[in-house]
């Protein structure tokens, strides 16, 4: 008789474990764990249930899908759908508001690494491709009206990308005055902190320094000499020139030039006397060095690659024409990258370091600015960003990332994956290390988290049972995952399958923390939102009524399509969408029609260890399963690489004439046949219905 008691009783919370730990019991949460888990969720503490079910938003055209959210107020949003050449707009109750609006820029081969900002009534597009990028507002009064147009910057910073530009010198004029008593003057200067030695003033005829009111005062070759002693420091050259411009009683003035190859930047000139305090030198800047340079954005150099908000700044990163810059705006005043302002508030341009080839790809505000690269990351250590003190980047790690997945904020954290899209990383502020220190999270799952290309999350809302981060792979799987850091779990994973075969080809969350899909089967793209399976557990589900003969119409959209309608609880079918109907023969009634994906849960496989730990590897068997279940409409068992069988919930104290009702409560399964290597228990579906299992205990015999 097979055990039905012990420890392989399971909370199921660690999510699908990688094929490579089958059979590894010394794995902590081995017999929490699944070998298969498609179409339903842990639940932390509790088991699982159905992942949800999506509703049929529309039809969409396009080869290439991607998704961004203009987030209006915390009750109302917008899902823009951006494919070639156009975008669908979506209201966040559902409702299409603009169809194909037309873009020319957004290409094909732009959406993939395309990035974007929205907020109150305006929604950016950047790409580097696209010089202006691309801006979008919504009529308040009437959002069926979006205007495009170009993001309107002001004053774009002009740089230096390497072409030849008009060069003005850096000119200062130096002041020299004494008293009647000084009997000599000496002289140093310094030129951004680089001083020259004494420079003395000498008579025309001895050579000796000189009396400065004496008439064979040399003050014009002190010109010569202090122009000597600047071109002598190691970063000058001829460019430097002094010139005795002015001369009064016991007054000379100098205007000293820095031209030539040394034109086009600003130096710090000083001079002082230093052998008697009967004189001064005193310098003031008349011309500011500089170099004209070109927008650091235009038609010619490309535009910024994507947007951020930190501290009330705008973020622009990675330009094409310098792809480890950052160009932040005015405190407040998101569109003016005026660099010339010198006040604390002001606009400034950065770059990641000097002279790099890595490219700036995300930017994620997370307690201070984290950089995202394709060779490693980095944050900003300083606490507040003031345009007169420079940014300190301190490098966290040397992993990179994707630059068509964005990393995502959950719970303090910060989730990114590698540069290949196969591994997902963990990282946040440690205020005693003062760093951050990415961790990995997948490497009980990595087979299923793998091929990343895009990532959002969905925070914990209704009736969710907790925070999910929802991950688009490059075959078009789409997996949920989640972290349970309260159970030791860094995060389980499970699969969400594609009703009818397909596959996912853009992800979205809005406002309200609604997942939005763009599914293909076949030919069809379709958008599609999510709800919950206490809702809905079909996908590209349609809301219709029966008539007096209970058919059901209005299902073009499903035609030729394998359905069933939920009716008051209940399920029928299967039917297929015939002349876009189905005859459900339930009269008068709301249904809720669609397609649907068997769930299924399959245990780890059971293996035999002896009190000394030695793993017996024989044939054996799962005889029996003990379940506790709730609010459970459909569920079926297997065991042992056998099909699994419905198990009836019906009791005879149900009401067959009301409306059906779930079944809460314990069962009991037995007779389950077969014997195999590694055998394990298939928990599934044969028909739907909602499924929610709190726990089990196999009845194993190894």
């Amino acid at each position: 008789m097979a055990r039905i008691a012990g420890g392989l009783k399971s909370s199921l919370n660690a999510g699908q474990f990688a094929e490579r730990l089958l059979g590894r019991v010394n794995v902590k949460q081995y017999y929490s764990a699944a070998k298969r888990m498609v179409g339903i969720e842990p639940v932390p503490q509790s088991g699982f249930q159905l992942l949800p079910g999506t509703r049929r938003m529309g039809l969409l055209i396009g080869a290439a899908f991607r998704k961004g959210i203009l987030k209006v107020s915390p009750d109302l949003s917008y899902t823009l759908v951006f494919s070639p050449g156009r975008v669908d707009i979506f209201r966040s109750d559902g409702v299409r508001v603009v169809t194909n609006l037309t873009i020319g820029s957004i290409t094909a081969d732009r959406i993939p690494e395309m990035n974007f900002y929205g907020e109150a009534d305006t929604f950016g597009v950047f790409h580097p491709d696209i010089p202006g990028g691309v801006r979008l507002v919504r009529n308040a009064s009437d959002d069926t009206n979006w205007t495009v147009s170009t993001w309107p910057f002001t004053a774009l910073p002009e740089v230096d990308l390497g072409g030849t530009y008009t060069k003005t010198p850096d000119v200062w004029t130096l002041y020299i005055r004494w008293a009647g008593t000084a009997s000599d003057l000496a002289f140093t200067f310094s030129v951004d902190g680089q001083p020259t030695g004494t420079i003395a003033l000498l008579d025309t005829v001895t050579g000796l320094p000189a009396d400065p009111d004496d008439a064979t005062a040399d003050w014009a070759g002190l010109a010569t000499q202090i122009q000597t002693a600047l071109r002598a420091l190691p970063s000058m050259n001829v460019g430097v020139t002094v010139a005795l411009t002015a001369s009064a009683n016991r007054y000379r003035t100098y205007t000293v030039t820095f031209g030539g190859t040394l034109a086009g930047s600003e130096y710090q000139f000083d001079g002082m006397v230093v052998n008697t305090s009967e004189a001064s030198a005193l310098v003031s800047h008349a011309e500011i060095g500089k170099t004209a340079g070109e927008p650091l954005v235009s038609t010619d150099k490309g535009g910024f690659s994507g947007m951020e908000l930190y501290q009330d700044r705008a973020v622009y990163w990675a330009p094409r024409a310098r792809k480890s810059a950052m160009a932040m705006s005015r405190t407040g005043e998101y569109f003016d990258l005026d660099i010339e302002v010198q006040a604390d508030n002001g606009a400034r341009l950065e770059a990641l370091r000097s002279d790099t080839g890595e490219a700036i790809l995300h930017v994620v505000d997370a307690t201070y600015l984290l950089v995202f690269t394709e060779r490693g990351e980095y944050f900003a250590s300083n606490r507040t960003i003031k345009r007169n003190e420079p940014l300190n980047f301190v490098r966290a790690s040397g992993i990179g990332t994707r630059a068509s997945c964005r990393p995502v904020v959950l719970e303090g954290s910060v989730y990114f994956v590698s540069r290949d899209g196969g591994r997902l990383y963990r990282t946040s502020y440690d205020a005693v290390t003062e760093a951050f220190d990415p961790q990995p999270v997948n490497d009980l799952n990595d087979d299923l988290v793998s091929g990343i290309v895009d990532m959002v999350v969905q925070r914990k809302s209704g009736l969710m049972k907790s925070d999910r981060i929802w991950l688009l792979r490059e075959d078009g799987r789409l997996v949920r995952g989640a972290p349970n850091i309260a159970q030791e779990i860094d995060f389980s994973a499970c699969e969400w399958a594609v009703a009818g075969g397909g596959t996912v080809r853009a992800i979205g969350v809005d406002v309200k923390d609604q997942l939005w899909l763009t599914v293909q089967r076949g030919n069809a793209i379709t958008e599609e939102i999510a709800e919950e399976e206490s809702i809905n557990l079909l996908q590209c589900a349609l809301s219709v009524t029966t008539d007096l003969t209970g058919l059901a119409t209005g299902l073009s959209q499903l035609e030729g399509r394998v359905v069933w309608a939920m009716i008051d609880n209940d399920f029928h079918g299967p039917f297929t969408v015939t002349g876009g109907q189905i005859q459900t023969d339930i009269p008068s009634r709301p249904a809720v029609v669609g397609l649907w994906a068997v769930p299924l849960f399959e245990s780890m496989p059971y293996v035999r260890v002896l009190p000394n730990d030695d793993v017996v590897r024989r044939p054996g068997k799962v005889g029996s399963a003990r379940l506790y279940v709730i609010e459970t409409g459909s569920i079926a068992i297997g065991a042992n690489g056998r099909p699994a069988k419905d198990v009836p919930l019906n009791r005879a104290s149900d009401n067959l004439d009301g409306p059906k009702k779930n079944f809460t409560g314990h069962l009991q399964v037995a007779g389950l046949i077969g014997a195999c290597m590694d055998p394990t228990l298939v928990i599934t579906q044969t028909r739907p219905g909602r499924l929610s299992v709190r726990d089990y205990i196999p009845g194993v015999k190894l």
